[in-house]
């Protein structure tokens, strides 16, 4: 899968793009134009989803917009002299478009929200539910990869406990198996034994 995720909601875009030791994110919704880099290590393995409404002034303005529309039609088919039936069918016709256009701008979407150390959100809809699932999958596979080339290594300047702690962290994480947990808690205690001073 790629490494990148973009999302486009109406006028509302995210983009999302995992690098090496973080991931890069572009936000520019109703709700926030951010840029900004979460490393790996800051994401939890928590989410939660929300119920979004779309914005009180912008719902506003449409609905303004389509009555002063309704309004100069009215007024204008006095100048024009419209017969009655023209004018109900034109009528008729608006209200169908501004029924479908209330319609859509009344409809709600999710947002997956995923723990972490800054805003770190998705909008989650029917059409884009199973991409996003998978980008968070691919998220949660690369932050184990990132922990194990960052703590899954003996390293000659950190002390005994130190490295054994990680190990155990990285074992109670189920980010190593047990005997990958067992092969490197041996080679740890065999350095070690070599190396007395240390």
């Amino acid at each position: 899968m790629d490494n990148k995720l973009e999302i486009k909601y109406r006028n509302q875009k995210q983009l999302f793009e995992i690098l090496d030791e973080e991931i890069r994110v572009d936000l520019d919704t109703s709700k926030h134009k951010l840029k900004y880099n979460i490393p790996l290590e800051d994401i939890k393995n928590t989410h939660f989803i929300s119920k979004t409404k779309q914005n009180g002034f912008t719902l506003i303005a449409y609905f303004s917009i389509i009555l002063n529309f309704l309004f100069a039609i009215y007024i204008s088919s006095e100048y024009i002299k419209l017969t009655k039936n023209l004018l109900l069918s034109l009528f008729f016709s608006i209200s169908f478009a501004i029924i479908f256009v209330l319609k859509t701008l009344f409809e709600d979407y999710d947002e997956k929200h995923i723990d972490s150390s800054k805003l770190f959100y998705f909008i989650y809809t029917k059409k884009n539910a199973s991409e996003i699932d998978k980008f968070i999958e691919l998220v949660y596979k690369k932050q184990i990869e990132f922990f194990r080339r960052k703590y899954f290594l003996i390293d000659p300047i950190l002390p005994y406990n130190v490295q054994y702690e990680r190990y155990i962290w990285l074992y109670s994480n189920k980010y190593i198996n047990e005997n990958e947990y067992e092969v490197i808690k041996e080679n740890l205690d065999k350095y070690f034994s070599f190396n007395p001073t240390l």
